[in-house]
């Protein structure tokens, strides 16, 4: 055997090793829980990484539990509502969170297709957001539901890819560091994200700081962005349509939904009317009430509006430089 043939054996061989090694180690970290070969506290319980792949990881332990009843939403919901929380009756239980951060309406009406392929729950929560239904008048667009297709292939390179690359050797590692840290993002095996990386922020800088941001994020996009719900001509949009498709998805399996319109803070309401959106909120909520009631004849389905100034919604935040006290019930004016 020549000097290169050796070489390239031997190269050959070392890469083979490495690639060994490295989808040895992600198998056993398995840190987005699409496997779940291993679960040791103190290595790889706490899966600080599965946001990086979470509508993979969602799916995949929804199939895996085989829930009563689903959430979806967007963060609002994801951080919001509990699965293990005792509020739910035994006919829902076990309860499954499939909200995803920053899904739009027509994305969670996919992903409620989507997960119909694998799951069949009694109940389904929907949280709804008004931000997500704004849309340009002068647009066309139409809600379209992602192709079947498109999920099973991204699916197969994304299980492919947990194993056999370097990112997701980084998160292995990741994941295994964060088994010891006090304050680690994470899901649960039942898709909650208990904004652990929210406590440590709290207890550092104050929910003063929180609120501050928030606020400022919001007041920039809803300044910014549209200030209507239905496009020029027509009393529909995307999401409008996207909600009808999630009612005509659990109609068809005689699943039961409830919509929710999430509790809003008193200081998003207060943007609401200082931004303009304030006429198009009401509107929104007006037409959700009409095509909620239109389909009750045929359907258990009912719209659950939690918005309002309250004293949930008007918890106030602590003041600067306070790092002490600690909120009840909103984690900034965005999250509950």
């Amino acid at each position: 055997m020549t000097a290169a043939a050796q070489y390239l054996w031997a190269w050959f061989w070392w890469t083979f090793a490495l690639l060994g090694n490295v989808v040895v180690i992600n198998l056993v970290v398995d840190p987005y829980g699409l496997f779940r070969f291993v679960n040791v506290v103190g290595l790889n319980s706490v899966k600080s990484q599965a946001s990086e792949r979470g509508p993979l990881f969602k799916h995949i332990a929804a199939e895996r539990m085989q829930p009563s009843t689903l959430v979806l939403g967007n963060s609002r919901a994801e951080i919001g509502f509990d699965p293990d929380s005792p509020a739910w009756p035994a006919w829902a239980r076990p309860a499954f969170n499939l909200a995803l951060p920053g899904a739009g309406i027509s994305a969670v009406a996919g992903d409620f297709d989507r997960a119909l392929r694998g799951v069949t729950p009694k109940l389904v929560v929907v949280g709804l957001d008004f931000v997500d239904f704004r849309v340009d008048p002068a647009s066309k667009n139409k809600f379209k539901a992602p192709a079947a297709n498109a999920d099973s292939l991204s699916e197969m390179r994304e299980r492919a890819s947990a194993l056999l690359t370097m990112n997701a050797l980084v998160d292995s590692l990741v994941t295994v560091k964060a088994q010891h840290e006090p304050y680690p993002t994470s899901l649960t095996d039942a898709g909650f994200n208990p904004k652990r990386d929210y406590v440590g922020i709290a207890r550092r800088e104050g929910y003063f700081a929180l609120f501050r941001q928030r606020d400022q994020e919001n007041a920039l996009a809803y300044l910014r962005g549209p200030k209507r719900v239905f496009q020029d001509g027509e009393r529909s949009a995307p999401g409008f349509d996207a909600v009808d498709s999630i009612i005509a998805l659990a109609r068809a399996r005689g699943i039961t939904v409830r919509f929710v319109i999430y509790p809003y803070h008193a200081h998003t309401l207060t943007l609401f009317h200082l931004t303009g959106l304030w006429p198009a909120y009401e509107e929104w909520k007006r037409e959700l009430v009409k095509r909620i009631d239109a389909a009750q004849g045929t359907m258990d389905v009912q719209l659950w509006d939690f918005t309002g100034f309250s004293p949930y919604a008007d918890e106030r935040e602590p003041r600067p430089g306070d790092t002490r006290t600690e909120l009840q019930w909103y984690w900034e004016a965005g999250h509950f």
